[in-house]
């Protein structure tokens, strides 16, 4: 009997606890389904929200969102600006580290190649370049790319041309002292540093019609050659200097010395290589000299001999140039640049060249991106021909979505050159689209 009391008091002491376990359960459910989406209670009757008491059971909070790694920084560019820093890449940078770019330049030219100053024909060009980049160590990096380029002209077939554009070691002991070593930049004027990408016009300083060589400092092809170059940028880039010996891949042929010191006195440029405009994002004035030396580095050859003969002569050149930019607050940003170069050596294809150049980019955009205006003009005298002053102006309106990154450019050329062959001038007209993009 006793066994038969104790089961019976099991069973309702079980009964009892489930009876009040369903009604807390119940009740906890209906005060959960009694909370509305903006996290009030809402009344059951008339769904209007109700105040909170203290014992009433809040929503728990939303997770927020996942922050994204320290160190990155946005990486769109505002339509018509220059990114204000560099853009980051996907994960912070780290050592040894590797960083890869393309870039490009597609250009339309409307002129008759044999009758340059006709413009009822049609031509093409294409410059195209992949790069790479390192650093194995705080002091080591290097650099090493390829260029890609198909150039339009007369004669020509449609094959494009593929070859090394930089390669070289990187040595970065500090701001104010590196050496680079391997094919570079051959550094003397103001154009050098930033190449066709960092300056105004579509086509490239110094390049007269007609005439295959350029008015321009001694380089190999691309403005490159094999040599050493030790430069500087002191007081946070407001000073700068580049030294450099090239020609170094003929044992045969003397080196080619050059140099480049400038100072920069309301912007610093600290990097090695830079541009002729900064579209605002930096005010600029700059003086720059520069001067190349080589023995024998001006040569002729006559092949009417037997074996044929070569002159030479002892080469120099010196350079200056200044540069000026002003952001006139939402007005527009106002550029000026005037170069003058001076060539010694007996057989030097010119004598003398200078160059002048003005600009105004407008400070609101249009649509995605910002017009601006260049107008630049280009002289030069050949030894031979010293009376006689070739020239070149060029007018050009480009659309700049992001600056230097993804610019569309118009413009017209028209020249008026002095051939020693023929003793007499050749006029040209032409009419260019130039499109240009660059991975920032």
């Amino acid at each position: 009997m006793a066994n038969k009391k104790n089961l019976k008091t099991l069973i309702a002491v079980i009964a009892t606890i489930t009876f009040w376990g369903g009604l807390v359960t119940s009740s906890m459910a209906t005060a959960q389904t009694s909370v509305s989406t903006s996290g009030q209670p809402a009344d059951e009757a008339s769904g209007a929200p109700t105040e909170q008491s203290e014992a009433s059971v809040a929503p728990l909070p939303a997770a927020p969102p996942a922050a994204p790694p320290s160190g990155l920084a946005q990486s769109s560019i505002a339509d018509g600006e220059v990114p204000k820093g560099p853009i980051a890449p996907a994960f912070p940078p780290a050592i040894p580290s590797i960083d890869y770019g393309t870039r490009m330049r597609m250009g339309m030219k409307v002129q008759n190649p044999n009758a340059p100053d006709k413009m009822n024909d049609i031509g093409e060009q294409m410059d195209a370049d992949i790069m790479m980049s390192g650093q194995i160590h705080r002091y080591f990096k290097w650099t090493a790319s390829v260029t890609m380029s198909y150039t339009g002209s007369a004669g020509a077939s449609n094959a494009v041309t593929v070859q090394p554009l930089d390669v070289f070691a990187h040595l970065a002991l500090l701001p104010e002292f590196n050496i680079m070593m391997g094919r570079m930049l051959v550094i003397a004027d103001l154009f050098a540093p930033g190449g066709p990408w960092g300056q105004d016009n579509f086509v490239f300083a110094g390049f007269f019609p007609l005439v295959a060589a350029p008015a321009l400092p001694k380089a190999g092809p691309t403005g490159r050659d094999l040599g050493t170059t030790v430069w500087g940028a002191p007081f946070d880039g407001h000073a700068k200097y580049y030294l450099g010996v090239f020609n170094l891949n003929d044992p045969a042929s003397h080196p080619l010395y050059t140099g480049r010191l400038q100072v920069s006195l309301l912007s610093g440029l600290p990097n090695f290589n830079q541009r002729a405009t900064y579209y605002g994002t930096k005010d600029l004035m700059v003086a720059g000299i520069g001067g190349q030396y080589q023995k024998n580095g001006s040569t002729r050859t006559d092949a009417t001999t037997t074996p044929p003969t070569v002159f030479v002569d002892d080469f120099k050149l010196v350079t200056g140039d200044l540069t000026f930019e002003k952001s006139i607050h939402d007005v527009g940003t106002v550029s000026a640049i005037g170069a003058f170069t001076k060539y010694w050596g007996q057989y030097q294809p010119w004598k003398q060249s200078y160059l002048g150049e003005v600009g105004f980019m407008l400070g609101q955009t249009l649509g995605i991106g910002k017009p601006r205006l260049n107008l630049r003009y280009q002289g030069g005298k050949s030894p031979v021909t010293d009376a006689k002053t070739s020239y070149v102006i060029d007018t050009q309106l480009s659309y700049n979505v992001h600056a230097w990154y993804a610019r569309l450019m118009v413009g017209y050329r028209r020249g008026d050159t002095w051939l020693a062959a023929t003793g007499a001038s050749q006029a040209s007209n032409m009419v260019y689209l130039g499109l240009q993009l660059w991975d920032p």
